[in-house]
């Protein structure tokens, strides 16, 4: 586990609790929707993050968490007093999460394919320097061109 990632889910939570359940209004200067879809897509990112495990392992678990907290908060939501049941603050909820997955899954990939390709092929920086400790090995050695300095052997003598 990650844990400054979790230190920030753990405020993200707090936060998402208080916006969401108590009887305070931000409608009023916030349009509800995009607060949902955003908290929701911040979250998702963060949480994809939380384990140290594979694309898939990380995406499923993530999906599979924010899936029940996009439902359940509403569910929650509809059992306090001061609150509403609301069908399309599930639907921001889970557009927000799904943005957000695909934008952690793509990062994640896009970080892990470039590491892959310097691991691979050396990034730019160690090519030139292995290059210049070759012209200094080529400098140090003479020309490759002058062969005066080979011989065969004599066979058969």
């Amino acid at each position: 586990m990650r844990l400054q990632v979790l230190v920030v889910i753990f405020f993200l939570l707090i936060l998402m609790g208080i916006l969401g359940f108590a009887p305070i209004h931000v409608h009023e200067h916030v349009n509800d929707k995009v607060l949902h879809f955003m908290t929701f897509c911040i979250l998702s990112v963060c949480l994809y993050y939380v384990w140290n495990l594979s694309f898939q392992r990380n995406l499923l678990l993530a999906t599979s968490i924010m899936l029940v907290m996009s439902i359940g908060s509403e569910f929650i939501q509809d059992l306090l007093p001061y609150r509403t049941f609301d069908v399309w603050d599930i639907v921001a909820n889970l557009l927000g999460s799904g943005l957000g997955l695909i934008l952690a899954f793509g990062l994640d990939y896009g970080w892990h394919a470039r590491k892959e390709h310097q691991r691979r092929w050396g990034g730019t920086r160690v090519a030139m320097d292995q290059q210049a400790l070759m012209d200094d090995l080529d400098l140090e050695q003479g020309s490759d061109d002058d062969l005066d300095h080979f011989s065969l052997p004599a066979y058969g003598k």
